[in-house]
């Protein structure tokens, strides 16, 4: 009766660890998944055609590891190469009118970018509304090569 007992009580427990086990795999499979992310590792860029009615162009460059976005640097460029961010004339010019400076749009747009991971989740910039629209079409731009 013991010896019936104890076998049981093993078989039991044997199932009991085996249901665990696959549960535990079929999550671990399932995080795996979802930690590898939507995009191929890599570094991706894109920029504008044409400069706009300021004389600037957009630029991005967006890294991609562990297949999640882990890094943008967004830029806008004047034809002799100078960052509308380093522009101290039109960044006194915007925050006086915007309350904010081109640096601190890039920085914002860059950050929600990594934060969200998504393009769509990134919000227009209040008094930005351009650069804003910029950075998302050339990040969709830039992460098209590399969606899975």
């Amino acid at each position: 009766m013991k010896k019936s007992l104890a076998i049981g009580l093993i078989t039991v427990f044997i199932a009991v660890s085996l249901v665990g086990c696959g549960s535990n795999s079929s999550n671990t499979s399932s995080n795996t998944s979802g930690s590898s992310g939507a995009y191929k590792d890599g570094t991706y860029k894109a920029e504008q055609a044409s400069f706009d009615a300021h004389g600037y162009k957009g630029q991005i460059e967006i890294t991609v590891k562990d297949g999640k976005i882990s890094s943008v640097v967004y830029n806008e460029v004047d034809k002799n190469g100078k960052f509308k961010r380093d522009d101290a004339d039109y960044a006194s010019k915007m925050k006086a009118k915007n309350n904010i400076t081109p640096k601190e749009v890039d920085e914002k747009l860059q950050q929600e970018l990594v934060d969200s991971q998504d393009t769509s989740k990134v919000d227009t910039v209040a008094g930005a509304t351009e650069s804003s629209k910029t950075f998302v079409e050339l990040a969709n731009q830039a992460l098209k090569d590399a969606k899975k």
